[in-house]
């Protein structure tokens, strides 16, 4: 898996005592714009310096946080530096590559300072799938179970976060150094998990581990590009059984199985928007993750694919129009469902029964905005997460959707 991208996740107080001890961080530092003068190092404290001529030590240690400043060690530009904490999640460990100020937004978050929040997360004494060899496919996950819609496939943290900005800010050596860097800090266990993914051979070994396997977040105004070992054994399938999200409060990812998968299934999920046509998809996977796709339905009669293209082509002009769903009837947010049932997408039927549930209200069709309500808040918090504040409107129409905005106005 390459570089995926999470659709629906918009763009990245104290910590007590016993936790700053737990981390170790700035182990490596660099700046794109401003190199520490050599005479200014030895004032420097705390931070393996990499090559005098492209990596520049900087102290991240003080007395009050995890995550120090950098004032010493430039002006007005940023150094990043890799952030790492072998005790984090009950000891798997993680290291982020980013800059100071992004970094104490990390720890303020309840993944860094609650010892309950990721209580359960990273655990699976009893995995519900095995890793097999597939022909043609390379290694996947089989159920070995029968799945059925919102049971749990994964809930991972992930072992490395490397900001976006590094790619364009620092030179192909320095940023090459700090991936290595933040792999070296995991705890061992953790290492091995790194190194026994699969890496397309271009650059570098971990380079390349990080450029097939990372997945693209955005948490704080950032981007970055995580590494989650677990998810990232899921092979793609342009009609997947499984779906992700990522909780940025916990840095958890999320798996969770959409439809029922029985024993001998492979789970899959999307590397791609599936509402694109045979064509589109295609090239988009070959283009980034260099296979040629050959799920069933990019393997379908000529004629078939015909028909899948054109209900796509009308599922998108569908959702279009729905926006404007204060006009619009209920029965055209129906048909968008039963598209989006005929077309196998699972997750994104959520959308649908949005659209159904508001459109009942303008009607004024009490169980319809209900019934719509509930199955939209069902299939929405396994695509787009369990605290999503979008789908605040339909909690609250599933209670009393005569007391919302919605209520009547298409017959007002």
């Amino acid at each position: 898996m390459k570089l995926i991208i999470i659709p629906n996740i918009i763009p990245y107080t104290a910590v007590s005592l016993a936790f700053q001890q737990q981390i170790i961080s700035g182990d490596v530092c660099s700046s794109a714009l401003v190199q520490v003068p050599h005479s200014q190092q030895d004032q420097l404290e705390g931070c393996r310096y990499l090559g005098q001529d492209h990596l520049n030590a900087v102290s991240l240690t003080n007395s009050s946080s995890p995550w120090t400043s950098q004032d010493n060690c430039h002006n007005s530009t940023e150094i990043f530096c890799v952030f790492s904490s072998k005790a984090f999640a009950s000891g798997r460990g993680i290291s982020i590559i980013t800059t100071s100020d992004r970094a104490e937004n990390f720890q303020q978050l309840p993944a860094f300072v609650d010892e309950d929040a990721l209580s359960g997360v990273n655990e699976q004494p009893s995995p519900p799938f095995e890793e097999k060899e597939l022909p043609g496919r390379g290694r996947g996950l089989i159920a070995n179970k029968t799945l059925h819609r919102g049971d749990r496939i994964f809930a991972h943290t992930p072992i490395l976060m490397l900001d976006s900005e590094i790619f364009g800010e620092l030179e192909t050596e320095e940023w090459l150094a700090l991936e290595h860097a933040a792999v070296n800090n995991l705890p061992p266990k953790t290492k091995q998990m790194f190194s026994a993914l699969y890496g397309s051979p271009v650059i570098d070994p971990v380079s390349d581990r990080i450029d097939t396997n990372a997945f693209v977040l955005d948490l704080h105004g950032a981007t970055y590009y995580d590494v989650f070992p677990e998810t990232a054994r899921l092979n793609h399938d342009c009609r997947p059984n499984a779906a992700y999200f990522f909780d940025k409060e916990t840095l958890t990812h999320y798996v969770h199985a959409m439809t029922d998968i029985t024993p001998g299934t492979e789970i899959t999920i999307t590397y791609i928007d599936p509402h694109r046509s045979r064509e589109n998809r295609l090239k988009k996977l070959s283009s980034l993750w260099g296979f040629q796709c050959s799920c069933s339905l990019c393997s379908l009669h000529p004629d078939l694919v015909h028909e899948s293209d054109e209900r796509l082509d009308q599922i998108n002009t569908i959702r279009e129009r729905l926006e404007d769903w204060e006009t619009a009837p209920p029965h055209m947010a129906l048909a968008l469902l039963s598209l989006y049932e005929q077309e196998r997408l699972h997750a994104p039927s959520s959308l649908a029964y949005w659209y159904a549930a508001l459109t009942s209200c303008a009607e004024g069709l009490y169980w319809d905005t209900i019934r719509y309500a509930r199955l939209a808040i069902e299939l929405g918090m396994l695509d787009y997460g369990f605290k999503d504040e979008d789908f605040q409107l339909m909690r609250s129409l599933a209670k009393e959707p005569e007391k919302e905005t919605c209520w009547l106005t298409r017959l007002k």
